[in-house]
């Protein structure tokens, strides 16, 4: 198949986030396919929004399907991968489910073994119908990573290349969902603190003096060995943090787990010269 080519891709299934990257593939020119066996009646309204192509079940969708296109609930993915794989299907598979990259290449090797190539995919941004810019990076096969992004040219949604092997894509998802998720979290747990205090408003006025993320910082910024030589006296402090937080019947799990974490960089004390490759070998075990 040619870059200019359409193609008959089968999708697994039309949730918000399916359903928009389907609809972005309608869009660009390409026949989608659903299975509206056992799906909800809020599923049927979706697909019929976005113009996708109902069959009555998995076995006729593979039968029609150059590509097929899983998102759904990562616990989920292993059992659509196995129900894909016993359809006799011989096409590209694309698994974007945000899973870890043991689980993908258990999955991608269950899948090999069925003479079925698979792409490893991660989802990271809003759903396509929500906002632009979500983007959706790929690890695998250089010429069927190249399949997948011909898919999506003229799209909303950005296909990247990572340049890895399978399980790159599912680890840069792990890696970017451990910081993104859990600082949303911890955010709601600070304002939910700020309230009980009724500071709310100058802990907006701190936050509104922040310009980049930590995420950037910690390596453009050479951060990561000033905080690792901070360490010593972040963890103490982020233990009375953890109590003050369950005096006020909030979770202060996050706030000792933090702590806990920092004690791997009391080797590294008042190190503030110290080297970042260091400072990452220390949470990892290689130092």
């Amino acid at each position: 198949m040619s870059h200019a080519e359409t193609a008959t891709v089968g999708l697994l299934h039309p949730g918000r986030m399916g359903g928009g990257f389907g609809g972005a593939l309608v869009a660009a020119g390409h026949r989608v396919l659903w299975c509206r066996s056992d799906r909800s009646a809020a599923t049927v309204r979706r697909a019929e929004e976005f113009g996708l192509e109902g069959v009555d079940d998995l076995a006729q969708l593979a039968a029609h399907s150059d590509v097929i296109v899983s998102i759904c609930p990562p616990p989920g993915a292993p059992q659509v991968a196995a129900s894909v794989a016993g359809t006799g299907f011989r096409g590209l598979f694309l698994d974007a489910n945000g899973t870890t990259r043991p689980a993908l290449l258990a999955l991608a090797g269950n899948l090999a073994a069925a003479d079925i190539r698979v792409v490893d995919g991660s989802v990271i941004g809003p759903c396509p119908q929500d906002a632009p810019g979500v983007r959706l990076h790929l690890a695998g096969d250089k010429d069927d990573v190249a399949r997948i992004i011909s898919l999506f040219e003229g799209t909303g949604i950005r296909a990247l290349d990572t340049g890895g092997s399978l399980g790159a894509a599912s680890a840069l998802k792990t890696s970017y969902a451990t910081y993104q998720k859990a600082a949303y979290v911890l955010a709601g747990i600070a304002y939910a603190y700020a309230d009980a205090h009724g500071v709310i408003e100058p802990l907006i006025g701190e936050a509104s003096l922040i310009t980049r993320s930590p995420l950037t910082e910690v390596l453009e910024d050479d951060m990561l060995p000033s905080v690792a030589a901070r360490a010593w006296r972040w963890g103490p402090e982020l233990a009375r943090c953890a109590d003050a937080l369950r005096e006020e019947g909030l979770p202060g799990d996050p706030a000792d787990a933090v702590a806990r974490v920092l004690e791997r960089w009391l080797p590294v004390r008042d190190a503030f010269d110290g080297d970042t490759r260091r400072a990452l070998g220390l949470l990892d075990g290689r130092s």
